[in-house]
């Protein structure tokens, strides 16, 4: 009499492989090619625009803003010479422009500029200033004293935030000059402005 043969147990058996049909798998490994061909395009479309646009700090800055033209015309219609002040050769002119009297019946011309550290320095320039106009332009920023630049009186306002301004009165007309870096810049841009409508 035989005895009776071991019944495996299925609970411990090893699962079976999944395999691939041959279709299966080629598709797969089109799809892993089509990811990294897609990955190293990407790269190489980032790659190409890094070169193609380089830091400013490696660019020379070029503006196509013309503040001496655009205040020659401006002074045609202000009714006073718009100042096109000689601004230090590495500052960038950003834009120009005169604005007609809007709700507060204020004229004036401005021009605006990129520093040598990349700050913001600009002015408005008019005949027709008040005291809410003046406090608009400067938003709110609170009187801290006066400023001398070529022996010429600035009231300077400074926020707790925010741009610093000098305002002041050259050749008959109001100035306000601001800038969001240093105080040189303020000094810098009034000089320059002071020196064209004076002496110019």
């Amino acid at each position: 009499m035989t005895s009776p043969q071991p019944t495996a147990d299925p609970a411990g058996a090893p699962a079976p492989k999944p395999r691939l049909t041959q279709s299966q798998a080629k598709r797969a490994g089109q799809s892993s090619r089509a990811m990294v061909l897609s990955v190293l395009a990407t790269l190489g479309i980032a790659l190409l625009v890094v070169l193609l646009n380089p830091p400013n700090a490696e660019r020379e800055r070029e503006s196509t803003v013309d503040v001496a033209t655009t205040a020659e015309q401006a002074s045609a219609t202000a009714g006073f010479t718009a100042t096109a002040p000689a601004v230090p050769e590495d500052w960038s002119a950003n834009f120009a422009r005169w604005n007609g009297a809007g709700t507060d019946q204020v004229e004036f011309w401005e021009a605006g500029y990129l520093t040598t550290e990349e700050d913001f320095a600009g002015f408005k320039q008019t005949t027709q200033a008040n005291p809410t106009w003046l406090s608009q332009q400067m938003d709110n920023a609170p009187a801290t004293g006066t400023r001398s630049v070529d022996g010429t009186q600035w009231d300077l306002f400074e926020p707790v935030d925010g741009d610093r301004y000098l305002v002041g009165e050259v050749d008959g007309t109001t100035i306000v000059v601001s800038s969001s870096g240093a105080l040189d810049d303020l000094d810098t841009l009034a000089s320059a402005i002071q020196h064209d409508l004076q002496e110019g």
